[in-house]
């Protein structure tokens, strides 16, 4: 039979074990620059190496009947290429320079009607 203490202790085994925790455990395994950074590519002297912007988040929680939730998500970006040559190393963007200015412009736009409406407002 087993006391309160061991049955208190196998609960707690069971609510490591859910479908978040796993998930989390297997990003921890991961957390270093493999995430982000992928694997060497070779094309003659030339190497290429992959990045991506990654975020990822989880949550989860549970109560003393032992119900227990979570969920998470996680968002991969490419953003570029390093290229390695024996003389130098170039990073590639995989992003236009189209897109860039027009997130620019997108984001002035906004700030310049933020501030126009917060003027409108003193007078």
């Amino acid at each position: 039979m087993l006391t309160e203490l061991e049955q208190s202790v196998e609960k707690q085994k069971e609510k490591m074990e859910t479908p978040v925790a796993t998930l989390f455990n297997k990003f921890a395994k991961h957390r270093d620059v493999t995430l982000v950074y992928g694997d060497p590519i070779e094309v003659g002297l030339t190497k290429v190496i992959p990045v991506a912007k990654v975020r990822y988040g989880f949550g989860g929680g549970g109560d003393n009947e032992g119900n227990n939730g979570g969920g998470g998500g996680f968002q991969i970006n490419p953003l570029g290429v390093y290229e390695i040559t024996p003389d130098s190393v170039r990073f590639k963007s995989t992003r236009s320079k189209m897109t860039l200015v027009l997130t620019l412009l997108t984001g002035g736009l906004f700030w310049l009607i933020g501030r126009n409406m917060g003027t409108c407002k003193k007078r």
